[in-house]
This record gives structure tokens, sequence and C-alpha cells, in this order.
């Protein structure tokens, strides 16, 4: 597997927020990839006025040899989408443009599980973002409505863990999108209550390795049954922002 992050230099710790931990959080799921898992990363320079690149997962999303940039829902991150799309742009991609007016925000809202793409959405806004990445992608997408009572994006409800088998918490859809989800997804495991807001099912997921955020006994339970290595990290640091393993890594390959 390649990844990209972006190394937290400019990122705020809210009021009270351990800022030592930021830094140290971020290095120990950086450290334990390259180190450990044998993932590949790629780094996004850092920026100043920039603090949520860190938020890699929402750079934008990789399709085969082509880069579609996010366009972002917060108006003051807005200016990131060129950070991320000009570090693709050198390096041979193609770098389709959305219209303008759609919020999209790559890896965050669009989950690819066995060769199905889905994407979240709340509002008819969400769902013309959708058209038009499927145009841009020259594949379907199918759209997951969430729930009113879940506030975070897809990839926070939805994990993709290889062989049509996924991680998702059943109370972020609602009916109809849990239905296609159990129609289009040959095995799902539902993540409780308990461990769905500690972001379980942000997982960061490589060949039969899962990293998990601390606190997530009942997945880490599952995954282990189910043949996986679980490997817990501390990021406590990014929870207020719904971020947890993948949100902190832009997939690229593998």
């Amino acid at each position: 597997m390649k990844v990209l992050m972006c190394p937290p230099l400019h990122y705020e710790p809210a009021p009270g927020e351990d800022a030592s931990a930021v830094l140290a959080e971020w290095r120990g799921l950086y450290r334990l990839l390259r180190e450990e898992l044998d993932v590949q990363v790629d780094l996004l320079e850092p920026r100043p006025g920039m603090p949520k690149l860190v938020l890699a997962g929402s750079g934008g999303f990789v399709w085969q040899d082509s880069f579609i940039a996010s366009r972002f829902r917060e108006d003051s991150r807005r200016p990131e989408a060129e950070a991320w799309e000009n570090f693709f742009l050198v390096r041979g991609y193609a770098t389709p443009r959305l219209p303008e007016g759609c919020c999209f925000e790559g890896e965050r809202d669009l989950v690819v599980v066995g060769g199905t793409m889905f994407a979240g959405f709340r509002s008819d806004d969400d769902l013309a973002a959708h058209e038009a990445v499927a145009k841009v992608l020259g594949g379907e997408i199918r759209s997951l409505r969430l729930s009113d009572a879940w506030d975070r994006p897809l990839d926070t409800c939805l994990c993709p863990l290889g062989n049509g088998s996924a991680l998702f918490h059943p109370d972020a859809f609602d009916p109809s999108a849990r239905k296609a989800l159990h129609d289009h997804v040959p095995r799902t495991h539902a993540v409780d209550a308990g461990d769905a807001p500690r972001l379980g099912c942000n997982a960061l997921v490589t060949g039969r390795n899962a990293v998990l955020p601390e606190g997530c006994p009942e997945t880490a339970a599952h995954l282990e049954e189910a043949g996986f290595q679980v490997h817990d990290t501390p990021l406590g640091s990014y929870a207020r922002h719904g971020a947890g393993p993948k949100a902190l890594a832009l997939k690229i390959a593998g």
C-alpha cells in the first residue's frame, strides 16, 4: 500500500488540548505504517494557514491515474485544494476538476468496497456532487443517505476490509442505505454504539493488518477473529475532527 500524509506542523490544538500529543500521535501512526507494516508513505509539505492539511483523507480521491481534488464545505479549507492538486499534477496524474458548487471531500465522502463505490449524502446538493464525481471517474456511485443522528462523514461509519467485506455502523445510515449495503456488500460486520463514536470504522486496513484508534475493543476482537492483526494507536488529538487512522492518510495505491 502507498499513502500520502501531511505532518501537523501547523495543526491548531483545541483549548486545553495537549499540544505535544498532536505531533507525537501523528508520528506514532507514521512510524507504525512505515516501520512495522511496510506501507510506503509519501509526505505533503505542511503550509502555514492550512492547519487541516493533516486530515489527508479529505484532500481528494485517487482513481487509477487521475486525482480529483476536494471542493471543501468550509470556506477556510478551500485553499487546500490547490496544494493537493499540485502534488499529483507534478507527478503526472490527470487532475480533472469538479464543477463549481459541488461539495466533495475525497475519501471521507467516497468509500470503495469490493469494487463498488459508495458515497454518503444528506442533501440534494450532495447528490449532484456524486453525479459529477461519477462522470469524472466513468463509473457508478451508489449514494447512501446518512442518518440525522450521525453528523460525521462516510469514512467514519463504513470501512472496507477487502474481499467484499466491510465494517459499518448501522445507526449512521437510514433504512434504504442499510438495505443497499446489505444488497451490495457480501459480508458486513456491525460496529456497535460504543466503538463507533470512538471511530472504530475509521480503521486503516492494509492486507491482514488493521490500524484502529485506541478504545475500540469490540471491533478489535471481531477483526482478530477474522484473521487480522490489530494495531491500536492513540489519536485523541484528531478525534474532534472525526479523524482516526484512515482520515490521516490518503490512499494512492494498493
